[in-house]
């Protein structure tokens, strides 16, 4: 009989047990779905959003209307950050070894670090010097020449010698008036039978002769005057071109030293001791000189900078290091080229979801701090940060849908109705989308439950 008792009162213990456990189970599920599963019904974000058992669509076809959030437009300071990435590029200037000669000495490695009008190398001017010298005796000659020419000593100025000639024609015309006197004495005498008709004719055939004399010795005159002029002129002309030529001589024995045209770093050195330099004109060194920073930048970004903006630069050789700078060129062209080799096909890493161009542009950015070469150097790769600010109108990112190329669409408050209108957008960085056109400030628009409405839903809007 006791045994029977005992077993009674355990059964009884574990029934009480059991249903203590049952009661708390159904309190944790009310609980759980009261405080997580409930909420998570509702939510709008949730995987049966868009399913037919979803709270919306509950709610759509029990008539009653669909719970949204709005938000105001507003017109705000917005800060708005654009980032390039790029590398560091110097110009490379080219030094040409003029001179077709041996190379006698290199005074410069690549690497190292030269001064505008650095001496570079030096070449062979033994012959140079020998045209030079060359050069000089044939100005001395010409000077010479021109002198002679003056003085009128020249053999081949024979019949350009005016004061002999001057000479020649006062005699000529002092014997032309002798015969002229003659002649009319004869002619008189004739007349009056003194003298034969013989004696007059050789009369007048000796003023015919000295006539004829003096006319040549009037036209002698004239061609030693302008002769004598264009003679000088000639040798002037001649001794011009020898200084010339000498003036040219010493401008080719400075090309026998090779100087660095531009301060920078030798990039390449291209010529070696001992070697001949066969072709006139080819480099013998490159140099890099300067320093800035080349940046690409995406082309929606075109419209947002302008020489002269602030930035910074982070290289990849200096991590946490920021270099201040500025914008010195924008350059307008776009082009596929996202900092690295050019593109041939689409990619899509701008989040519009359909396959994109890396259309981009590149902009030239100068350092700020002095001797930046001394730790900067060419090649090193990085980003840079453009830092803006204007007063604009702004929505919250997420009241922004189909959001491509500076257009999207937002869903705009009408009491307890909506509607969809486009709008132009400009900066959508951070958790504000910039509006340009398509909204007025204070104008409500949707930004959350409105991603599943359907047409004819009515709305219940909660205010941010």
């Amino acid at each position: 009989m006791k045994k029977i008792v005992f077993t009674i009162k355990e059964g009884v213990k574990d029934n009480a047990a059991s249903l203590l456990i049952l009661v708390a189970v159904i309190i944790g599920f009310a609980v759980l779905s009261l405080l997580v599963i409930y909420p998570a019904y509702k939510s709008k974000g949730n995987g049966m959003a868009s399913s037919k058992l979803s709270y919306t669509e509950m709610l759509r076809k029990s008539g009653k209307s669909i719970p949204v959030t709005s938000v105001a437009v507003t017109r705000q300071i917005i800060d708005y950050h654009i980032m390039g990435e790029g590398v560091c590029t110097s110009k490379p200037i080219l030094v040409p070894i003029i001179p077709m000669s041996v190379v006698e000495n290199v005074y410069v490695r690549e690497g190292e670090r030269v001064k505008a009008g650095q001496l570079l190398a030096t070449l062979d001017s033994q012959k140079a010097m020998i045209k030079y010298e060359s050069a000089k005796l044939a100005v001395s000659t010409a000077a010479a020449e021109l002198e002679r020419v003056r003085l009128g000593s020249a053999y081949v100025l024979a019949q350009e010698r005016p004061e002999v000639e001057k000479i020649s024609l006062s005699a000529l015309e002092n014997q032309l008036e002798f015969s002229t006197e003659k002649l009319e004495r004869y002619e008189s005498a004739f007349e009056k039978g003194v003298i034969s008709r013989i004696s007059l004719l050789e009369s007048l055939k000796e003023h015919s002769d000295a006539s004829e004399s003096f006319s040549q010795a009037q036209l002698s005159m004239r061609m030693a005057e302008q002769g004598v002029e264009q003679s000088l002129k000639i040798a002037a002309n001649a001794l011009g071109d020898a200084q010339q030529a000498l003036a040219h001589r010493v401008e080719e024995l400075k090309s026998y030293k090779v100087y660095a045209s531009t301060a920078g770093i030798v990039d390449r050195v291209l010529i070696h001791s001992g070697e001949y330099n066969q072709d006139s004109g080819k480099p013998g060194f490159l140099i890099s000189s300067g320093l800035w920073f080349d940046a690409y930048f995406d082309q929606s970004d075109y419209g947002f900078i302008q020489k002269g903006l602030k930035s910074s630069i982070t290289l990849e050789s200096y991590p946490g290091r920021k270099w201040d700078s500025h914008i010195e060129m924008v350059k307008p062209i776009v082009s596929f080229n996202s900092g690295g080799p050019e593109i041939s096909r689409p990619l899509r890493p701008r989040g519009s979801g359909s396959p994109e161009w890396a259309a981009t542009f590149k902009v030239s950015i100068v350092f700020d701090e002095e001797n930046t070469q001394d730790q900067v150097i060419t090649g090193m790769t990085g980003f840079t940060r453009l830092k803006l600010q204007r007063e604009a109108l702004v929505v919250p990112k997420s009241a922004v849908l189909s959001l491509s190329a500076g257009s999207a669409v937002v869903y705009v408050v009408n009491g307890d109705d909506w509607s969809i209108r486009e709008v132009s957008i400009g900066y959508a960085g951070g958790e504000q989308v910039e509006i340009l056109d398509g909204l007025i400030q204070n104008e409500k628009v949707l930004m959350d439950g409105h991603i599943n409405l359907k047409v004819n839903d009515k709305i219940a809007v909660d205010q941010e």
